[in-house]
Formats: structure tokens, C-alpha cells, sequence
């Protein structure tokens, strides 16, 4: 696993000063996880590295980072964000961490934070759980994937082989994960490790989000890597 200091992934946002602005909008649901502020940039530039059209987040839960997504992807842009819903979670073992998060997500799933926006008409919401949903349709159409959803190991290595055949191959594109070095999610860790010491993988410090680059190019990693 490579560690790097935040930086790094602003500095490969390539564009004028005027142009290095994003649209974030300030948590209104208090106390109920999701990621920093500093995540959230991070997550914006790792979008704008890669030139985001599509995108594909594994993990809805209030839909703050969805928002945050649609609105600073291109006008023409699409996202898919996945989670379950009420038949779906029916039976599901999971972390005892997720457990609760995805109560709230049911309760609020008539009220995710895009809901009703500018940017709505953008995101595409996907039903099901995300070990056995079929993700063909978007195999290597997807330049950017979010995935935070379930954090058991078994969960976190599906999300991630699945992620590996959604990404784009002939242009850059990335994945993101949420929550790594999280004292809760073990497991989630544990995964990421054994999976870096075959992939580059890039550990942001100050932040518990994890980021891999396809790099066709060789205009992003090197310069990671510095």
C-alpha cells in the first residue's frame, strides 16, 4: 500500500485557477457517518482527474456524496448509485456496524439528499444487493467508482472485483474505497492490503479513503508516486 499525502490528487487536477471550483453542499443530517469534508474534495478531484462521465457508487446510503457527485460531473453526465432496499436487506448478514446505517438508509429512502435537486435527472438510483447484482450492463463503461457499501470482507473483495470489470480500460478511470483504517471495519482493511500487494494502490493520509488508478497513459501514476 502506497500512503499519500492529500495534495498529491489536487495537484493532478489540471486546470486554471478559475476552473478548480466544485459545488459542495454542507451536511444537514449530523452524527450519521459519511465522509469528511476532506473526503468529499478528495472524491471531486479524483472525478475531475480522470474527466468523470459515468459513474458508479456502490453504496447510496443518504445520497449526500451521490449529490455532491452529480453536481460537478458534466451536464451530459450519468450516475448509478446501488443499495438495498426493504426486500433486499431482508436476510442479509452484515457487518454489525452496517447494520444500523442501512435502517437509516431505509427509513430515508424517500428523502436522500438529491432528491428533488437540479442535478436529479443525473442519477440513475439502483435496487439490490451488490454481491449478486448483475453488473454487466455497465461493464468498462464506468470512469469513476465510489464504493462504500457493506465493509465485510466478503462484501468489500466482491465490490471491488466487480468495480475492476466496471472501470474503463482504454482512457484513465478510478476507484475509490471508504473507510480504510476505520477501527470499526477491520476486515475492509485487511482486503485492501492483501489486494495492494498485487495492485497500486494509494491511501490518502488524514482520510480513510483508498484510490486506484487505471492509467493507459502514464500521466497519473508516476506523478504519484514522486
Amino acid at each position: 500500500m502506497h500512503h499519500i499525502r492529500p495534495y498529491k490528487l489536487f495537484t493532478l487536477v489540471e486546470a486554471l485557477p478559475s476552473d478548480r471550483v466544485v459545488n459542495v453542499t454542507l451536511p444537514s443530517r449530523r452524527g450519521l457517518g459519511g465522509t469528511s469534508l476532506l473526503e468529499t474534495m478528495l472524491i471531486l478531484a479524483g472525478t475531475r482527474i480522470v474527466n468523470a462521465r459515468r459513474v458508479f457508487e456502490i453504496g447510496t446510503f443518504l445520497g449526500s456524496n451521490t449529490l455532491n457527485m452529480a453536481m460537478n460531473i458534466p451536464d451530459d453526465g450519468e450516475i448509478f448509485t446501488l443499495d438495498l432496499d426493504e426486500q433486499h436487506a431482508t436476510g442479509v448478514q452484515q457487518h454489525s456496524a452496517d447494520a444500523p446505517l442501512t435502517q437509516i438508509h431505509l427509513a430515508s429512502q424517500s428523502s436522500l439528499d438529491f432528491s428533488n435537486t437540479a442535478v436529479a435527472q443525473k442519477i440513475n438510483t439502483l435496487i439490490g444487493n451488490s454481491t449478486t447484482f448483475d453488473f454487466s450492463a455497465w461493464k468498462r463503461s464506468i470512469d469513476f467508482v465510489f464504493i462504500d457499501g457493506g465493509h465485510d470482507y466478503a462484501t468489500v473483495k466482491s465490490d471491488t472485483e466487480n468495480a475492476i470489470e466496471l472501470a474503463v480500460l482504454d482512457k484513465p478511470s478510478c476507484i475509490m474505497w471508504h473507510d480504510y483504517r476505520s477501527w470499526e471495519y477491520p476486515a475492509l482493511t485487511c482486503y485492501l492490503d492483501e489486494f495492494s500487494e498485487e495492485h497500486q494502490i494509494f491511501h490518502i493520509q488524514d482520510t480513510t479513503l483508498c484510490a486506484w488508478f487505471n492509467d493507459p497513459s502514464d500521466s497519473i501514476v508516476p506523478r504519484l508516486l514522486e
